[in-house]
C-alpha cells in the first residue's frame, strides 16, 4: 500500500488530539459550522478539543468519525498511519529525499556565510 501525504505530522504533533485541533483551526469552514455538522455546540466542540484532563467532555472515536465526515480532512488518519504503520525504511527514504531537495538551498547558504568546504 502506498500513501501520498505530507510527512512530518508526528514531528509537529505530540498527539492525535493536537493534530485534530490544528485541523479544526485551519479549516475553511468556521468552527461553528464544523460543530454544527458534528451535531455539537461550538462550546462543546471547543471543550472536547481543549483536552482538559479535568473536563468530562472528551473527544471520542465517534467524534473523530463525525469530524472527518464534517470537514473531509483525513489528516488525523495520516497522523495515525505515520505514527503506527510507517515503515522505518520508508521514513529514512523520505528524509533523504527531503535532504536532496534542501541541498541547493544549503549550498547557497554556506556560500553566503563564506564557509569554505
Amino acid at each position: 500500500m502506498t500513501l501520498d501525504f505530507t510527512p512530518g505530522l508526528t514531528e509537529r504533533h505530540d498527539s492525535l488530539l493536537s493534530c485534530i485541533r490544528e485541523c479544526a483551526h485551519t479549516q475553511r469552514s468556521p468552527m461553528k459550522a464544523i460543530a454544527a455538522d458534528m451535531d455539537l455546540s461550538l462550546s462543546e466542540l471547543s471543550r472536547k478539543l481543549a483536552g482538559n484532563p479535568d473536563d468530562t467532555r472528551r473527544f471520542s472515536v465517534d467524534d473523530l468519525e463525525r469530524f472527518i465526515a464534517a470537514t473531509g480532512d483525513v489528516t488525523p488518519i495520516y497522523f495515525l498511519i505515520e505514527r503506527y504503520l510507517e515503515d522505518e525504511n520508508l521514513r529514512h527514504r523520505r528524509a533523504l529525499a527531503e535532504l536532496v531537495k534542501l541541498a541547493p538551498q544549503l549550498a547557497a547558504l554556506i556560500k553566503q556565510a563564506g564557509i569554505n568546504s
